[in-house]
Formats: C-alpha cells, sequence, structure tokens
C-alpha cells in the first residue's frame, strides 16, 4: 500500500495558520529540522507526536491520519486495476487522494454511476430477451415502426398517387402511430414494475460508504451501551426474556411468534423456527434503535445521504451496531478473543452469537488504544453477488468487478458447516489470512429453501500468531490467489475467466460483444 503524504498537509495547515515552522517546532518538542523532514514526507509520524501535532494545528486527529483518504487511495487503486490503467496505480492514486479528496471521491462515484447504469442496461437486456410479454411487445413495437417507415417512404417517394391512394397510406402511417404508442405505454408499464432495475445510486453502498468512513467503529454508540447492559435485570431469565420484558416494561412493546399471529402496532413479531441467537440479536436491535435513539440520530445527521431512504437505512444499521454492543460488551469480548486467539466457535458459544454476529463484532474493534485485530468482511451469495463489505485501508474487499474464485469465500459454499482457513499469496507479495464459513438463513420449506451465504474475515498474515486458525498455515502453505481477473497477473491460473486487462488492449480495442473491457455485454455473472 502506498504512504498518505501527511507531512504535506501538516505544511498547508500550518501555513494557512500564519505558524512559522520554527514556532510549530517548539510547541511538538522537536526540532525544526525534524519537523522540516516531517513536512516533506521523508520521515513517519504517528502516536502522540501526531496527536500533539492536530491539537496545535486545531484539527481532528482524522484530518491529519487521513484514514478515509487511505481508503479512499485503495479505491482508487482497485479502479485504475480493473480498467487496466497501470500507470496510475499506487503512489499516483495516493497522491491524488491526498491532494484532491473530492476529485477522487467524484471518480469513484462516476465509475459506480457507470457500472450501475450497466448493470440496469444487462437487466433491460436480459427482460427484453426472456419475458414473453416484452418479447411480443419488442416484436409489435418493430412491425409497426415499419409499418409507419414502409408508409412514408412510399408518400414521399411517389408524388403523383391519387387522393384515395394518398389518404390509404395517411391511415396507415396513423394507424400504426396509435399501435406504436400503445405498444411503448404497455413497454414502458412492464419496465417500471415491480421487476424493474434498481436505481443507480443505491441507499446499501451509500451506508456501507458511511460505516466504512467512520472505520467500521462509533465510540458513542460503544459508550451508550454499558448503560443498557448493566440496568438489564437477571430475575434468572434467559437473555432473550429478559430483553422481551425491558422492551415492554419500559416502551411498551409486546413480542409475539409470527406462526401465533397477533402481529400490529405495538408488537415485534419474531421469525417462525429462528434460532435463539437470532431472537437475541432482534430485540437487542430493537432495544437498541430505543434506548440509543439520541446517539443513532447525532451520528445518522453527519452522514451526506441522497434519500430519507438512504438515512433510514442508516439508522437500521446503527440499531444493528447496537445490538451488537449490547450482546457482547466492548471490553469483555476483546478480552475474550485475544485469550482465546480469536477462536471464532469459542466466541459463538461464549456470546451466544451466530458466526456472522461474531464476525460483524470482530471488525468493528476499532477503539483507539483497545483494537483487537484489524479485519475485513464480506459476505456472498452462491453466484457470487457480494451483499456485504467492510473494507481497512490497504486491505480492500472488491467492488469493482468479481472476486478471486479461489478465496476460501467461495470455497466455504461446498465445506458444509465446517470452517475454511487459508493463507493467500497476492500478486504483490503480501500474505493475507482468511477464515470464512456458510452461513443458513431462513427455515427451509418443501415451498422455499433456506437462504445460504458464505462469510468471510481477512487480515493481514503477519497477525496470524494472535489467532488460532492460522496455526500450520506458514509461507508454504499459501495458496496463490488474486483480488480478481481483470488485474491479476498469473496468467497460468485455471479459475481464470477473463484475460487480465493491458493498458493498450482496454485503450485500443474496440469493445466487441465477446471483449468489452468492462464486461458491458458479457454473459458471465457479475460479482
Amino acid at each position: 500500500m502506498s504512504r498518505i503524504l501527511i507531512g504535506r498537509r501538516i505544511r498547508e495547515r500550518r501555513r494557512a495558520l500564519g505558524i512559522s515552522q520554527r514556532a510549530l517546532a517548539e510547541r511538538l518538542s522537536i526540532s525544526t529540522a525534524y519537523l522540516s523532514l516531517i513536512e516533506n514526507d521523508k520521515r513517519l509520524i504517528a502516536g502522540g507526536l501526531l496527536r500533539k501535532a492536530a491539537d496545535a494545528l486545531g484539527v481532528d486527529l482524522e484530518f491529519l491520519s487521513a484514514s478515509r483518504d487511505a481508503r479512499l487511495a485503495d479505491d482508487l487503486t482497485e479502479l485504475t486495476s480493473a480498467l487496466g490503467l497501470s500507470e496510475l496505480e499506487g503512489q499516483a492514486s495516493t497522491d491524488l487522494a491526498s491532494r484532491h479528496p473530492q476529485w477522487a471521491r467524484t471518480l469513484i462515484r462516476l465509475h459506480r454511476d457507470l457500472q450501475d447504469a450497466r448493470d440496469a442496461a444487462l437487466t433491460l437486456a436480459d427482460r427484453l430477451n426472456r419475458d414473453p410479454a416484452l418479447v411480443t411487445l419488442s416484436h409489435q413495437t418493430l412491425t409497426e415502426i415499419t409499418a409507419i417507415r414502409s408508409a412514408a417512404e412510399i408518400l414521399a417517394q411517389y408524388e403523383t398517387l391519387e387522393t384515395g391512394q394518398r389518404r390509404r397510406f395517411v391511415d396507415i402511417i396513423a394507424k400504426a402511430s396509435d399501435q406504436l404508442t400503445a405498444s411503448a405505454r404497455a413497454m414502458l408499464d412492464m419496465l417500471e414494475g415491480p421487476d424493474a432495475p434498481t436505481p443507480a445510486a443505491t441507499p446499501a453502498r451509500e451506508v456501507e460508504d458511511f460505516i466504512i468512513d467512520h472505520g467500521n467503529f462509533f465510540e458513542t454508540i460503544e459508550d451508550a451501551a454499558p448503560r443498557i447492559v448493566d440496568t438489564l435485570p437477571g430475575h434468572g431469565l434467559g437473555l432473550s426474556a429478559v430483553l422481551a420484558a425491558r422492551l415492554e416494561e419500559r416502551h411498551g412493546v409486546r413480542i409475539v411468534r409470527a406462526e401465533d399471529g397477533g402481529a400490529g402496532p405495538g408488537t415485534i413479531a419474531l421469525p417462525a423456527g429462528a434460532p435463539e441467537a437470532t431472537v437475541r440479536f432482534t430485540l437487542a436491535r430493537e432495544l437498541a434503535a430505543r434506548e440509543l435513539a439520541d446517539a443513532i440520530e447525532a451520528i445518522a445527521a453527519t452522514g451526506s445521504f441522497s434519500s430519507d431512504e438512504t438515512r433510514r437505512r442508516a439508522r437500521n444499521a446503527l440499531a444493528r451496531y447496537g445490538a451488537g454492543t449490547v450482546l457482547m460488551p466492548y471490553d469483555r469480548f476483546l478480552e475474550t478473543a485475544e485469550a482465546r486467539r480469536y477462536d471464532l466457535s469459542h466466541l459463538q458459544a461464549r456470546f451466544n452469537a451466530s458466526f456472522e454476529q461474531v464476525a460483524h463484532r470482530l471488525v468493528t474493534l476499532r477503539k483507539p488504544d483497545a483494537e483487537g485485530v484489524p479485519f475485513a468482511f464480506v459476505r456472498t451469495d452462491p453466484a457470487g453477488n457480494i451483499s456485504k463489505r467492510f473494507s481497512l485501508p490497504g486491505l480492500r474487499m472488491p467492488q469493482f468487478g468479481g472476486a478471486c474464485p479461489l478465496w476460501a469465500l467461495y470455497g466455504a459454499f461446498s465445506a458444509g458447516d465446517r470452517l475454511v482457513a487459508q493463507r493467500a499469496a497476492m500478486p504483490d507479495g503480501r500474505h493475507l489470512l482468511l477464515v470464512a464459513r456458510q452461513v443458513r438463513k431462513g427455515t427451509p420449506s418443501t415451498v422455499e429453501p433456506e437462504a445460504r451465504y458464505a462469510v468471510m474475515l481477512a487480515c493481514d498474515a503477519h497477525h496470524g500468531h494472535r489467532i488460532v486458525h492460522a496455526d500450520g498455515l506458514g509461507p508454504d502453505n499459501a495458496v496463490p490467489v488474486g483480488w480478481e481477473c481483470r488485474s491479476c497477473p498469473r496468467e497460468a491460473c485455471e479459475q481464470r475467466a477473463f484475460p487480465m486487462l493491458s493498458v493498450t488492449a482496454s485503450r485500443r480495442s474496440p469493445p466487441t460483444r465477446a471483449s468489452h473491457p468492462d464486461g458491458l455485454l458479457d454473459a458471465a455473472p457479475r460479482m
């Protein structure tokens, strides 16, 4: 990962405030020469000295630590790699993110909009090819257009037509025009129906970026959660019963089972056959949404969301975060994770939580001076559709195109309920630890099968000594993988789905049905 230029930011802020280099060096208790090296990015600055610099310059620590810019640089690197623009990868992406972050965000947003538009076009093309009603309307439309054009050409070419003949062709044009209008209206009604493609600006993606921009950590919710946990009564009841009693006594909310009926205003219907971990999490989420409402609203207010729907989703995501803090209190969870070397099965049993709930909580262990192993998180379905993604600076989860099929993430689907651990060797020489497992949701029936996903945690392999799942996975056991096919240089890979994009090929080759550089017309599923 290329380095964000913090020194440049310090120098620009110092000059904007009219502070001399000598004066700032004195405030930081360092020499002027050393400050000069820092400002020219020839010396690293971190920890207590970075905090002192932030205080002296009157800025937040995040402004200087540039954690958001680091993620922005990673996104730019992924984007340029996916497009085959190798000369813009690495430090070039980092420089743009550091010096012109708004331009960098704009480029990423434009690429996302283009990708969403292509996805919508693919969806429409697929419906036009497969939906019998739309196929019929398409043929009718073409027939009507042909009739109008033919009649118009006859009228234009034969000016000496008799009045009766001219009137007949004019009637043909009028009738075909009416039919064309009706066909077009019917087609639009179908395309705007419930099966229409989703809008380009997806609320889920906005919320995902909002959470990642906060480093997957919300301190005000973490600080408020103990006030709930410490006041939950014991009464010898299980936690689900305690949470249900709290909701009813303090908030007038009654808990019912979906199969029993009776759901309505002031009630929460629990899914039929839901496991205990799901019941507990559902109740904790509803309690957090009510008792942490002020903290949730204050955090949501800091987001620049494009719609009320996105803001609502953000509040729901923060309520789920709150549920995690109630069920798995930070200090106790971190202490247990460290003591048991991040044994995921033990954490599930200790906190009576699902694999996905534990994985989510591990990603949020980012409290300053009390951090856990920095994990990234991704969830996919069997078709490769990534539905959750939480990246870290320097450790990006895919968002522009498909992921590498050799990841443990995909191997989890064939492993049943077993956990799959993998040491992955990336093309740049880095080694990652990938830990994945299949999870199931819903209650299967003869009519509707249960939903299946694979959830994966990823971290740098140098944390392996802290993680039990890394035991036995040394450098010699590393599996050569990539991020995705289009940026992967491993030409001999048996799993390669697309050739690696080169700058020359992507700029000079005309787009065709078989080889469009961004897969606009490819038939392969997008991930």
